[in-house]
């Protein structure tokens, strides 16, 4: 049975193209969110709905444009990089392929990365990873994944995703959350599993912070502590850096902000500034393990996404995108603690660089809170994504965002959720 179509005062345009939505779409392929903005134009850090709403975009798609939205020299130069080329390039040799795959190792300054497996989004990039410890170690069959984890639906992907799996080979430890367990705890779960499958453990997968489970964050001994059993036991360990990487956290790559040296890199989303590309970047004798075929797909690596790739490199150098970054969370920090103080419905904030989870009382205070803030003054609002894990809403501007445009955006939500009582 069909829901009904999001609805909104004033905004004929937008109710239409709803409905129309809900006609010719599945419900299946969107997640939640109350505003459901039906987007006409997006610049810089805002968007603008076909009804003439203007929003400060605290999403970044999701993660996706770290760049914000038409950056003109991104533009200039994708166009530049793709110009000539082939939309697909399957079975050929794109020189900008080359480049792209040199370019990304070269920044990453991490001596396991050593080759590169592209992909067309993050979750093939996971199950690519996942495959290439696979065939390297064909006689160990168990798997261990991080508790909350958000790697992707399908496939093995799917199988390391949540906290329960159908999958037999697959093992669980925790991640630190509300609790506030101490190094000793963790290395006892990780110790057990050594124990109970001696020589049978070929990978263990994680992400530098819980998202999609509501912006967990952990210290910095935890992923140390992760990489030294990984690398005691001969362990792959795979970092899924898909939301993560390409500044978000402070640094231009997580693994970087969490120091440490994981064998596998998933990057994803902002990678390409919104170009659909993923990319594993990891040991040679990882990727090696698979031979002609076994990873290849026909959109995999194609030269339009190695544009973006190179195109999204450039500007961050030049434009020293993720030392704004790091001016800007100071800001981020004080603005979303300064709500905090004011409006007792929100109970937790927690991130760093400039992804940030906001903790509601209950679920449908976090709902109400989305909406109002897409209403905003009415002149102006802010556009979030649906709540995470029911009550969290997750905070991620483009990178390039300014003081003013944080400013304006607190000022907003200062207004809109006023009219939120819990």
């Amino acid at each position: 049975m069909n829901e009904p179509s999001i609805s909104h005062p004033n905004e004929p345009k937008g109710n239409a193209i709803r409905k129309r939505l809900d006609k010719a779409v599945g419900l299946g392929l969107r997640t939640y969110t109350p505003s459901q903005l039906v987007v006409a134009k997006a610049k810089g850090c805002h968007l603008w709905s076909v009804d003439g709403r203007k929003l400060v975009d605290f999403t970044s798609g999701v993660l996706v444009a770290n760049l914000g939205h038409a950056h003109p020299l991104f533009e200039r130069l994708y166009r530049q990089y793709a110009d000539g080329m082939p939309r697909n390039a399957y079975n050929m040799i794109a020189p900008v392929e080359v480049e792209a795959s040199e370019r990304l190792i070269e920044s990453m300054r991490n001596p396991k990365a050593q080759k590169i497996l592209w992909a067309a989004s993050g979750s093939e990039g996971i199950q690519k990873a996942m495959w290439a410890a696979l065939h390297r170690y064909p006689g160990r069959p168990i798997m261990v994944a991080t508790r909350g984890g958000f790697h992707g639906k399908k496939g093995l992907a799917g199988d390391v995703t949540g906290e329960s799996s159908t999958n037999p080979n697959v093992r669980w430890i925790s991640f630190p959350m509300y609790d506030a367990n101490p190094p000793a705890f963790y290395q006892a779960e990780l110790d057990a599993l050594a124990k109970a499958h001696p020589g049978k453990i070929v990978l263990l997968i994680t992400e530098p912070y819980l998202g999609a489970k509501g912006s967990f964050h952990p210290p910095k001994w935890y992923h140390k502590l992760l990489q030294a059993w990984c690398e005691k036991h001969d362990v792959a360990l795979i970092f899924d850096e898909v939301q993560a990487s390409h500044g978000r956290t402070g640094r231009m790559y997580a693994f970087q902000t969490y120091g440490i040296r994981p064998d596998l890199v998933v990057m994803g989303k902002g990678l390409g500034n919104g170009e659909p590309v993923a990319a594993v970047a990891g040991r040679a004798d990882l990727i090696d393990a698979l031979r002609y075929g076994e990873a290849s797909d026909t959109y995999s690596g194609n030269p339009r996404a190695c544009a973006a790739v190179c195109a999204t490199l450039d500007v961050f150098e030049q434009e020293r995108i993720v030392d704004n970054c790091r001016a800007m969370a100071k800001v981020m920090w004080r603005g979303l603690n300064d709500l905090m103080k004011r409006f007792p419905f929100i109970r937790d904030v927690r991130g760093e660089g400039l992804v940030y989870g906001v903790e509601m009382c209950d679920d449908a205070t976090a709902n109400r809170c989305v909406l109002e803030a897409y209403y905003g003054t009415g002149k102006l609002g802010v556009h979030f994504l649906g709540p995470l894990a029911g009550k969290v809403l997750r905070v991620s501007p483009p990178l390039v965002v300014t003081e003013s445009e944080l400013e304006s955006a607190f000022a907003v939500l200062e207004t809109a959720w006023q009219r939120v009582k819990a």
